[in-house]
C-alpha cells in the first residue's frame, strides 16, 4: 500500500470511526460471514440469532489489509471452511470484488513500472490489490475455503437462511 493510501486510511478512521469491526459467535462453527462495507447489516446480523451459528461476522473495507486480516483469521481457524460474502461493496476500493478475484484466480506478480511486486490479486480492478499475506494463508483460502457470493444482498433473513444451509 502506498503512503498516501495509508494516510487517507488513518484520516478515515479518525473522521468516520466505526465502533465494531466484527462480532464473535460460536467458536466451533465452520461458517464466517463478511458484510463488506455494510455496517448496518453487520449490526443486524450481530443482534440476530444467526450469531450463535457462525464463527464470526465481520466487515471488509480495504482490498489489501482487510483481505490480509481475513486470510490470517481463516488460516488460524482452519475449521472455518465457508465464508459468506454479502452486503454492499466499497465503491472505490471494491474490496469484495478483490476478495472474490483472489478466491477464483489467486495472486500473481506485478512487474509494471519496472519493479517486481508479488501477491497482486489476479484480475482485480481495485486501486491497490497487493497482499502481504503468506503463501500458506493464500493457498489455504483458495484451496480449503468455500466462498458463497451474496454480494449486494443485505437482507439478513436471506443471509441467515444461507448460513443454515451451509451448516447442513
Amino acid at each position: 500500500m502506498n503512503v498516501i493510501g495509508e494516510v487517507l486510511g488513518e484520516v478515515c478512521r479518525i473522521v468516520l470511526p466505526i465502533p465494531q469491526e466484527s462480532y464473535r459467535g460460536n467458536p466451533e462453527s465452520p461458517v464466517a460471514v463478511c458484510t463488506l462495507s455494510d455496517i448496518k447489516l453487520l449490526e443486524r446480523l450481530a443482534s440476530h440469532d444467526v450469531l450463535q451459528h457462525v464463527n464470526i461476522i465481520g466487515r471488509l473495507l480495504s482490498e489489501n489489509k482487510g483481505i490480509d486480516a481475513i486470510l490470517k483469521f481463516l488460516h488460524d481457524n482452519a475449521h472455518v471452511h465457508t465464508l459468506i460474502v454479502c452486503g454492499s461493496d466499497v465503491q472505490g476500493h471494491r474490496a469484495g470484488h478483490s476478495l472474490l478475484c483472489l478466491h477464483r484466480h489467486g495472486v500473481c506478480s506485478d512487474c509494471s513500472n519496472g519493479r517486481h511486486i508479488a501477491n497482486k490479486i489476479s484480475h482485480s480492478h481495485s486501486p491497490d490489490p497487493y497482499l502481504s499475506a503468506t503463501p500458506a494463508q493464500i493457498r489455504h483460502f483458495c484451496q480449503n475455503v468455500s466462498v458463497v457470493d451474496m454480494v449486494g444482498i443485505s437482507n439478513h433473513i436471506k443471509i441467515a437462511k444461507r448460513v443454515t444451509n451451509c451448516l447442513h
